[in-house]
């Protein structure tokens, strides 16, 4: 029986990729299509392993696909949280099940042939229809990936903004992005919060304030509420509740700034009613941003 590796590649690739995709909408867990195909591609150059050198008996093991699973779904969603990780490897399996049972069926009815085998699905493609089919498939997907790509990267340009904080005589420039999901205001004065990574603004924070979050006490309650209430910058600074940035009741300490400026050249825009939220972890992986916007301050 012969087998063409680089077909095998292709057709597994294909297969991974729209097991991801059924996963990802069943499981309702966002997912790009760049790391939807590179999860696709760990599951291929596995069956590719499998059939270059089948005398490797440990990568045939039960253990060996539970942590290929494992690994594919990292890859794919990234997960945060363990019952997240499992809901979606659950509903991964079931997909892989029925896409196996989809698989058989086709060879069923398939009169070119093909097999099942080990996780490993292989049909012998003689028709140049088929193999037009293939390729398609092939190319929408590697489209899909690019245009994605292109535009997270037009979006995000679009959406980075300069900002200008002004506190006490202090100025802090950074960038900015205009956050669609950010709409925290603060419950007393429903004014809009910006949040500013810690890092980004300490030199312009009371000392007092500056403790809090370089002693990493921003979540205890009683700590914050103390210092806050004993600074002499007490009226400038509150506490704003909030539901998101990773954590569900948390509270976010914000002072009132004595401006901050949005935009740049013709475009710059100053802004007095504002609140400016401190967060003490990182908001950009990539470093490209130090603060998330309300719209309406941009707007």
């Amino acid at each position: 029986m012969e087998i063409y590796v680089d077909i095998l590649f292709l057709e597994n690739i294909i297969m991974n990729f729209l097991i991801l995709l059924v996963t990802a909408k069943f499981s309702k867990s966002p997912a790009s299509s760049l790391r939807l195909l590179a999860a696709s591609l760990i599951g291929a150059v596995y069956v590719v392993v499998l059939i270059l050198f089948p005398g490797i008996k440990a990568y045939y093991t039960t253990t060996a696909k539970i942590v290929l699973s494992f690994l594919i779904i990292a890859v794919a969603f990234s997960p945060k949280k363990l019952s997240a990780f499992f809901k979606i490897l659950s509903i991964f399996y079931v997909s892989t099940f029925m896409f196996a049972g989809a698989a058989f069926a086709f060879l069923y009815v398939n009169q070119s042939g093909g097999f099942v085998k080990n996780g490993i699905v292989y049909v012998f493609w003689q028709s140049k229809w088929t193999l037009l089919f293939l390729s398609i498939i092939t190319l929408g997907i590697v489209l899909r990936v690019f245009w994605e790509v292109i535009q997270y990267r037009f979006i995000r340009d679009k959406l980075l903004v300069p900002v200008k904080i002004a506190f006490e005589s202090k100025f802090i420039d950074m960038a900015a992005l205009i956050d669609t999901g950010n709409s925290l205001y603060d419950p007393l004065t429903n004014t809009p919060v910006m949040v500013v990574e810690f890092k980004a603004i300490k030199e312009i924070l009371p000392g007092d304030i500056k403790s809090i979050f370089e002693d990493a006490k921003e979540n205890d309650l009683n700590c914050v509420t103390s210092i806050v209430s004993n600074s002499s910058w007490s009226p400038r600074f509150r506490l704003i509740p909030f539901t998101s940035l990773g954590k569900e009741n948390g509270m976010l300490i914000g002072f009132k700034p004595d401006y901050i400026e949005v935009g740049e050249n013709e475009e710059k825009k100053g802004v007095n009613d504002v609140i400016v939220g401190i967060y003490n972890r990182a908001l950009s992986k990539n470093e490209r941003y130090k603060a998330l916007l309300n719209p309406v301050l941009a707007s």
